[in-house]
């Protein structure tokens, strides 16, 4: 475990603004991002059309308050996945794709959308998170999946809200405190104050104490002790990037060495979570017991 305070994870704090834009900016450490994100409307278009679904099922007043339901064998795990987008940008509906292996291993996959900064702040956004997330798991019979059988992932941004899910005492919300059984975290961005040194901010619209609040690289928001954590970065990520996972991992002395897929970046990590022979992927089924 590293040691306590400031120092320990503020590694980045003396970078020049080029070495923090190359190391927390995807968009700029993937050069070819935007065709990879063409690549995910197409592939999200195609799952749509293969898979069966029920769209749109809303869990509360704002318009992005709403989630997708792709339905597994009757009686097997519900698994919710968050997506990334620097709680600025994108939504469920390009990550449709994600739910073909685990809905085809037999999971119930939700993917859940949420309002984006900077129409709200980061902590209203995970706050219309967890309100989803609660919300499928009280349905879960309903989608014809097991309630005791919650599992979650989410990738970059949404990594950082699962992280928050993982530590979150769900006798609050009417459920049990062990809803959550584990939890992927891809990719993650754990301490948002690493984007409020990127260009990135002027979108999110964070400031230094909203930052600190959220930060999960903290003691309060140690991952309660039943849920499974799997760790994974792209293994050709940026090592600033790439150390905001060890840096958890560290933090919450997670047993599992960090998965880094060799050659993978920020956005070409999802093809090996979606592909079922991949270590990835498989590791993903395995904790779901499929």
């Amino acid at each position: 475990m590293p040691p306590e305070g400031e120092d320990a994870m503020t590694y980045w704090q003396d970078w020049s603004d080029e070495e923090m834009e190359r190391n927390f900016n995807p968009r700029v450490a993937a050069p070819d991002a935007a065709d990879l994100l063409a690549g995910f409307v197409e592939k999200a278009a195609q799952a749509r059309r293969n898979l069966d679904m029920r769209r749109n099922i809303a869990y509360g007043g704002h318009p992005r308050e709403v989630y997708d339901v792709f339905p597994g064998i009757v009686g097997g795990p519900m698994h919710v996945f968050i997506h990334g987008g620097y709680w600025r940008a994108l939504s469920k509906d390009e990550h449709s794709f994600v739910a073909q292996p685990l809905n085809g291993a037999g999971a119930t996959v939700v993917l859940i959308n949420y309002p984006l900064c900077p129409e709200v702040t980061l902590e209203s956004l995970a706050d219309s998170v967890m309100r989803g997330i609660a919300h499928a798991a009280k349905r879960a019979a309903d989608y014809g999946a097991d309630p005791a059988r919650v599992h979650l992932s989410g990738h970059s941004a949404g990594a950082h809200l699962s992280a928050i899910a993982a530590a979150r005492d769900w006798t609050g919300d009417g459920l049990e405190a062990d809803l959550i059984k584990s939890a992927t975290l891809l990719s993650g961005v754990f301490d948002p104050a690493v984007a409020m040194r990127t260009t990135i901010n002027a979108d999110i619209g964070l400031d230094d104490a909203q930052a600190r609040r959220m930060n999960v690289l903290q003691a309060g928001f140690r991952p309660l002790p039943h849920v499974d954590v799997l760790l994974a970065a792209g293994g050709a990520e940026p090592d600033g990037w790439i150390r905001q996972s060890t840096d958890y991992r560290d933090m919450f002395d997670i047993e599992r060495e960090v998965m880094l897929p060799e050659g993978a970046n920020h956005f070409t990590l999802l093809d090996h979570v979606t592909d079922p022979k991949d270590p990835l992927g498989r590791a993903m089924l395995a904790l779901m017991d499929l």
